[in-house]
């Protein structure tokens, strides 16, 4: 809670500590938002074409080949970016293996629209 809000200590103790939850939850989940892989940019694409050939050029830095997947549709083309992580904690005290795995999936998907031109 903002100490620059001199209205608040007039409140009651019981609506000070109510803001102050309601501050700290919002505050909290900001920052859980700003790590969860749902929230993160989109990775940028380049699209270029001339008579021959239409080219997409993709920047994924620190990325993998065998991460990345490209299913092509009819219109479309989707890229996806799937990060899979397992953790593995070995407590040797207690003897208990903890595993936990995960999978992040950035994707993204490009619309393709073909004009064809006749020539008669």
């Amino acid at each position: 809670m903002s100490d620059n809000q001199p209205w608040i200590k007039k409140l009651p103790q019981g609506y000070q500590d109510f803001l102050q939850s309601i501050d700290e939850f919002f505050q909290q989940s900001y920052q859980h938002i700003q790590d969860n892989p749902l929230f993160q940019p989109s990775f940028p694409v380049y699209i270029s074409e001339d008579n021959e050939q239409w080219r997409a050029d993709i920047e994924l830095p620190g990325i993998k080949k065998n991460h990345i997947k490209l299913d092509i549709h009819n219109q479309s083309i989707r890229i996806q970016v799937i990060n899979n992580e397992q953790t593995i904690i070995n407590d040797e005290q207690s003897g208990q293996i903890q595993q936990r795995a995960s999978t992040h999936v950035r994707e993204r998907i490009l619309y393709v629209h073909f004009l064809f031109e006749s020539k008669t």
